[in-house]
């Protein structure tokens, strides 16, 4: 009788079971390494988001002039600045300078009335195409941040913080300083120097 070479049944199953838990092992590593990926990504989009965000308010604020406007709704009092939540709404409005019209192709200055308010979750800058906007000028809403589950700001006048900025008309703030809280509890707060401080 002669001994045919090959495996056994038990080598064959110790073989299989090694390599089903190589296999499961690998598929485990691989999904983790995806779900890490997705995550790495979601949070580099959320850091370019912030930081565009950031560079609009810093240019904004640093540019923010004493020029006196009204909102579009002709009723409020014309200030050179207004903000916090006593006013329902925007959360802050201003007249800024330096809006580029390169080649003066536009015909328009430089000047722009900007507002920013935070409606759901949403920190959103609307720019009007004219510093004295009635209700049918145009605008340009811009979202800057996504996913805000509150949101703080307040203003610093000769070493006073306030919570809202309704004082004299030809007056800016100093500083603002605005604090978004995010879902996870994560905080980011930013303070700005206010007209041409900047």
């Amino acid at each position: 009788m002669t001994r045919t070479e090959g495996f056994t049944l038990i080598e064959m199953l110790v073989a299989l079971a090694v390599t089903s838990l190589l296999m499961v092992a690998g598929s485990t590593l691989l999904v983790q390494t995806l779900r890490s990926g997705n995550m790495v990504e979601q949070r580099t989009e959320l850091v370019r988001d912030l930081d565009a965000a950031h560079s609009l308010l810093r240019d904004d604020l640093a540019n923010a002039t004493l020029r006196r406007t009204r909102a579009p709704n002709g009723l409020d009092t014309a200030r050179a600045f207004s903000g916090g939540f006593s006013t329902l709404e925007p959360l802050m409005a201003f007249t800024r300078a330096g809006w580029p019209n390169p080649a003066g192709m536009e015909p328009r200055g430089d000047l722009q009335r900007v507002e920013y308010f935070f409606r759901d979750g949403l920190l959103v800058r609307r720019a009007w195409l004219r510093p004295d906007p009635v209700y049918t000028t145009p605008y340009s809403d811009r979202v800057l941040a996504r996913g805000v589950t509150d949101l703080d700001i307040r203003f610093l006048n000769q070493d006073t913080w306030t919570l809202d900025w309704s004082g004299p008309v030809d007056l800016l703030p100093q500083l603002v300083e605005l604090t978004l809280v995010y879902g996870e509890g994560d905080e980011l707060r930013q303070v700005f120097l206010v007209g041409g401080a900047g």
